[in-house]
């Protein structure tokens, strides 16, 4: 059963733009895509043997000639008609490794997908300074895991944003969610349950400021 988050990710691909998966591990958005009837180019790669062979058998169960996969590091195997890259199912330091590799590739990918596990603050405020916009954003909660998926897309127009909602997203604060709610609801109550088990006035006094910030948040009109 393809997930609620792997849908949502899906959901994010404009119709018509060459798609490249990086990560693709079993290529479970590919299988989506070509379920969805996609008809641009779709890419699959991985830097793995083993992860590599299960992408290559999902690709020849599509049997479809827009749909292939390579085995490669990254962006350095994408060419230019390859306008959107989904980076989804790793951390903020893996991304930005990977984009930093191949920077060059930059100059024609037009949309960034991302669905980072950690540091999403830092995931917005990377991909802001290399030029793009951040156009979408949803929050998925799933098997008691809450992912945020940012969608990234250069414009003539730079957008300038706040710290504030370069920390919890733009279009998160806009929309306030149930899904975002219960995130910083959560978030709330494991800042409150920690000041009640420290000692440290400095730690207690960063805690405090979070609380009032993520309140203030959740509860102004």
């Amino acid at each position: 059963m393809i997930s609620k988050r792997l849908n949502k990710i899906v959901g994010f691909i404009d119709e018509g733009h060459d798609v490249a998966d990086i990560g693709s591990d079993h290529g479970l958005v590919l299988l989506l895509l070509s379920k969805k009837g996609f008809k641009a180019n779709v890419l699959g790669v991985e830097n793995k043997q083993g992860p590599y062979e299960n992408l290559s058998k999902t690709v020849k169960t599509i049997n479809k000639p827009n749909f292939q996969c390579i085995l490669g590091n990254g962006l350095e195997n994408l060419t230019e008609n390859y306008k959107t890259v989904i980076l989804a199912g790793m951390g903020y330091s893996t991304i930005k490794s990977i984009i930093e590799a191949n920077l060059d590739k930059i100059d024609f990918i037009n949309t960034f997908i991302v669905d980072s596990h950690t540091n999403q603050d830092e995931i917005r405020r990377f991909f802001v300074n290399l030029g793009f916009n951040i156009v979408k954003e949803e929050i998925v909660y799933e098997d008691s895991i809450f992912y945020d998926l940012e969608k990234f897309q250069k414009s003539n127009v730079k957008k300038s944003y706040t710290d504030k909602e370069l920390k919890y997203g733009p279009i998160n604060l806009d929309k306030k969610t149930e899904e975002f709610k219960l995130k910083y609801n959560s978030k709330l109550l494991k800042c409150k349950e920690i000041i009640d088990k420290i000692n440290n006035e400095k730690r207690i006094t960063e805690l405090k400021r979070e609380i009032k910030e993520i309140e203030d948040i959740l509860y102004e009109n």
